[in-house]
């Protein structure tokens, strides 16, 4: 499904991943692991383009996309659902929601929606209410359900657990686990090592920008690597 190659990012005189290379096998879910600032979510950015590369070719089901914007990478399939959720609060959940098919005629996007609250049945009794006031686990389902809106074949998910309860991070795995028993092809940014255990197959562990390991998530866990990276050692 996705191949990253010897993927650089840089700020000015900051490299905040350097080298990069990984993988995401069609219809799973693969885990990136690490401390605060070890460039996890600079790793989905620059996969998505979202940043400037140094260096580093992306291929998507072996099509060469590396040179695609962040429009078109949405539109081969690759969606990328935020840190933080980044919802539109003032704006009701529709167009929020909306806002995942930007660019789609109207009779696609009514489909789209449509979908989705055939799935997601609260989202369509509140679709008018403003995305603020729901709570954090909602609004996460409200960020997945937009990435989902540009029927991905890949979703980029970055620390959907984060600043949730304990009981909304059960519920948002849930969705996730849901959705990639579909099939939807996922690498999952996360904090959470429970989440990670509980949905991931495969890992990668990154410290200071660079990979420091990969291999199965039962392999993985437990490691002096893993412990390591999390407090801000490793590398």
């Amino acid at each position: 499904m996705l191949t990253v190659h010897d993927l650089t990012v840089a700020f000015g005189p900051t490299t905040a991943v350097r080298d990069l290379t990984l993988h995401a096998g069609t219809g799973t879910v693969t885990g990136i692991l690490g401390a605060n600032g070890a460039g996890k979510t600079t790793t989905l950015l620059g996969i998505h383009h979202r940043v400037p590369r140094r260096t580093g070719r992306i291929t998507l089901d072996d099509q060469d996309v590396t040179a695609y914007d962040t429009t078109a990478l949405v539109r081969a399939g690759i969606a990328l659902c935020p840190e933080n959720r980044r919802l539109f609060p003032n704006l009701t959940i529709e167009d929020n929601l909306l806002l995942g098919a930007y660019g789609q005629g109207r009779v696609t996007c009514r489909r789209r929606l449509e979908r989705i609250y055939g799935r997601f049945p609260w989202l369509h009794g509140r679709r008018d209410e403003a995305a603020g006031r729901l709570s954090g686990g909602q609004q996460q389902t409200v960020a997945i359900a937009r990435a989902l809106m540009s029927e991905p074949r890949l979703i980029l998910l970055d620390e959907p657990s984060s600043g949730l309860s304990p009981v909304a991070v059960d519920e948002v795995g849930q969705v996730l686990h849901d959705i990639a028993a579909e099939g939807t092809t996922m690498l999952l940014v996360e904090q959470n090592v429970r989440l990670v255990e509980t949905l991931c197959t495969t890992a990668y562990v990154l410290a200071h920008g660079r990979i420091t390991a990969h291999g199965p998530v039962a392999e993985l866990l437990g490691t002096d690597t893993v412990s390591d990276a999390y407090l801000g050692t490793a590398g």
